[in-house]
């Protein structure tokens, strides 16, 4: 056995386990709702090496708390790993951390002593000897930006209960159509909290996974680059958490020109109100513009069934448009990587 990735049922948010056969090394990224370690991460384990938490939004964070309050007589739990004032050692003119759920964390944190340090690109944990994590996002200054422009007041409206504005897939388009679309991410000045998400490569034995969190695409493209990556040279992963549930406010066309890849992971139940994801526009760049490493298919793991994302998104590609362009729809919440 070699490790295995589970992708929690966390409604429309995040929460991941990552467990290494041969060492016995599990970690969690993200813990969804405060409903989703009660319902799921505490009937699958009782104890984690580490958390990465990758942002303060409510779908990623907030099943961390119950979690934590279980430390250390229910749940046992080594380190977190959380970006906070007081988890990056650099002096900050602007004190506490703005968003008032990633402060209730750390105070939780303080309170059960358990260690907690940031983490920010160029980064490398070395888990195992055969399972290391090196961190792409956020750059230093996407999060200084963070600390900076986050307030209390912005913390309380519905920039953390709403998430990104995503229009229902209720426009019948060809997939070329969807293709043809310009790109329509926001700008990192717009869009902090996702811009300083963490995100990572995982790589075990000879095997790639990117964990994109919610990460902004620009972030994500400007390291590839930095790393001699481009059109030509193309960065190749096995598999790809596709960032913010597979919105299209989150990828770009230059990102999709730089990687190779035929495995994309999304996480979601469809979403709410008028965040709904993930995009058919996502999906039909994806299946059309990105390389797939040599495989005739692409696929798609979606940990809910598709019934019930089309139920509140509205429908996914058509299943002519899927058999033409060989794309996969994979209702699975664990990936085996050998």
């Amino acid at each position: 056995m070699g490790l295995t990735i589970t992708s929690f049922e966390a409604r429309y948010g995040d929460a991941f386990l990552i467990e290494e056969h041969v060492s016995g090394i599990k970690f969690l990224v993200d813990c969804g709702f405060k409903l989703t370690y009660q319902q799921h991460i505490k009937k699958k384990i009782n104890s984690a090496n580490f958390i990465i938490l990758t942002h303060s939004d409510e779908d990623h964070i907030n099943g961390a708390f119950p979690l934590i309050h279980d430390c250390p007589e229910k749940f046992s739990l080594d380190r977190v790993y959380v970006n906070s004032p007081e988890s990056i050692p650099i002096p900050r003119n602007n004190g506490v951390i703005s968003i008032r759920q990633a402060k209730d964390l750390v105070n939780l944190l303080q309170e059960k002593k358990l260690p907690f340090e940031g983490l920010i690109q160029g980064q490398t944990i070395e888990v195992s000897n055969n399972l290391s994590l090196d961190i792409i996002s956020p750059t230093q200054t996407e999060l200084d930006s963070y600390y900076e422009k986050y307030n209390d007041h912005l913390a309380t409206v519905k920039k953390n209960t709403e998430g990104t504005s995503i229009s229902l897939n209720s426009v019948i388009k060809p997939i070329l159509e969807w293709t043809k679309k310009p790109d329509s991410f926001s700008k990192k000045s717009d869009d902090i909290a996702n811009a300083s998400s963490i995100a990572f490569i995982l790589n075990f034995r000879d095997k790639k996974v990117l964990f994109l969190a919610d990460s902004h695409p620009e972030v994500i493209s400007d390291f590839l680059l930095k790393q001699g990556f481009n059109s030509k040279e193309k960065a190749v992963f096995d598999f790809i958490k596709l960032s913010h549930h597979g919105s299209e406010k989150s990828i770009s066309k230059q990102l999709l020109n730089m990687i190779s890849c035929n495995n994309f992971i999304i996480s979601t139940n469809g979403g709410k109100a008028r965040s709904k994801h993930p995009s058919v526009e996502t999906i039909a760049k994806l299946a059309t513009l990105v390389d797939r490493n040599g495989n005739d298919e692409i696929n798609f793991y979606f940990n809910h069934s598709i019934s019930t994302i089309e139920t509140r998104n509205g429908p996914l590609l058509s299943s002519e448009e899927r058999l033409l362009y060989k794309i996969n729809y994979i209702e699975q919440n664990e990936i085996e990587l050998s």
